[in-house]
């Protein structure tokens, strides 16, 4: 279970959630794409295999979104290579499949692609080859796709009526968790074949939107006092501690400190989140930065790797070393194969994700004066 609350809402034909991540204790609303929604005109890179490119009705080698795949309705499944409940999810969607396509009547209509958030194109070959996956799978290495879709937990599953005037889908259903029996699945896309997208807009209409908030894992006074700690180890005499409200919403804690004679402002910002992951716990972290955007300081807060337990020291030196001494004005680019900890891939995914907002934070920073 995560140490988050979480809030399910099952409405329409699937499941409706609202996600909002506490972060410096304060919470942002995201919404969950639901029923009636207009799918996203994400771009995803085409794969240079032909029979999965042929298959969808799209380009070799180049980029497309999911309203350019020829088909009535696609069914888009947001998973991570790593996530054991996308892992559960396979052999049902693989059945899944080979019912549609040994039915004329569902055959070369319904078309299903899946989507890795956080992975990149080896992860997603590695997952193909594994568990013999038949359909496309492509990789949201940046969580483009993801954030998108309101960023929810995997599986999840959506449903898209393909507008037949080439204008954007429609989303007709969706599905929180793993589905087990591909019958009932493919009973329902049958259903949703030929229904007027003016009804799945309808149907949007009424169902409600639901907000889950990340649990923050210290009091306001407890975090307080952690930041202050990480920064009189970068200096002496503290003052002027303050939090400070950005135009954005986001809140960064800043302060002075005395070094070499000198005085030097410190920023930490609090990133709380949830993980593509139904069973991973939250990620919790503060980051500590100058006024020039140098990294000064990683500090967890809570980390989990798998069977959710805790980073150990080695764990977290790893990421220290990984993004102490960078720039948050740059991007942290995620490499699995060299920046995670072992057994911690989507963990260590979501923290990288987190720091690169550190771009879009620092110019923030300079627009209000504050560096």
């Amino acid at each position: 279970m995560s140490a988050g609350i979480r809030f399910v809402w099952i409405a329409c034909f699937g499941v409706v959630l609202s996600m909002g991540m506490l972060t410096d204790v304060y919470s942002e609303e995201r919404r969950l794409i639901k029923v009636g929604d207009p799918f996203p005109e994400i771009l995803l890179k085409a794969s240079d295999d032909p029979k999965g490119t042929a298959y969808l009705g799209i380009s070799e080698g180049k980029s497309f979104t999911i309203n350019d795949i020829k088909a009535d309705l696609v069914l888009v499944e947001i998973l991570n290579a790593y996530c054991a409940s996308c892992w559960r999810q396979v052999p049902v969607y693989n059945k899944l499949y080979s019912l549609i396509e040994s039915d004329p009547q569902t055959k070369g209509r319904i078309k299903m692609v899946s989507i890795g958030v956080g992975n990149e194109d080896w992860e997603v070959k590695y997952f193909v080859e594994q568990f013999e996956v038949p359909f496309p799978v492509f990789p949201d290495p940046d969580f483009v796709m993801h954030e998108a879709i309101g960023g929810s937990w995997t599986p999840f599953s959506i449903l898209v009526r393909q507008d037949p005037t080439g204008k954007t889908g429609i989303v007709a259903s969706t599905h929180l968790g793993v589905q087990y029996k591909q019958e009932e699945v493919f009973a329902e896309m049958r259903s949703l074949l030929d229904v007027d997208l003016a009804t799945f807009r309808e149907k949007g209409k009424k169902c409600e939107t639901k907000v889950v908030y990340v649990k923050p894992v210290l009091t306001e006074e407890e975090l307080k006092a952690r930041i202050k700690e990480a920064f009189a180890n970068k200096g002496k005499d503290l003052s002027r501690f303050e939090k400070v409200k950005l135009a954005s919403g986001r809140e960064v804690y800043t302060g002075v400190v005395q070094k070499d004679g000198k005085e030097t402002r410190l920023f930490a910002r609090v990133i709380s989140r949830p993980p593509p992951c139904d069973v991973c716990h939250d990620v919790h972290f503060i980051y500590v930065f100058d006024k020039t955007g140098k990294v000064l300081e990683f500090d967890p807060l809570q980390l989990t790797k798998k069977g959710n337990r805790d980073f150990d020291e080695a764990d977290v030196d790893k990421i220290r070393k990984r993004v102490v001494g960078k720039y948050v004005f740059e991007p942290f680019v995620f490499d699995a194969k060299v920046d995670s900890v072992t057994y911690a891939t989507i963990t260590c995914a979501v923290i990288f994700k987190g720091l690169n907002e550190g771009q879009s934070l620092f110019k923030e920073l300079q627009q209000q004066g504050l560096i």
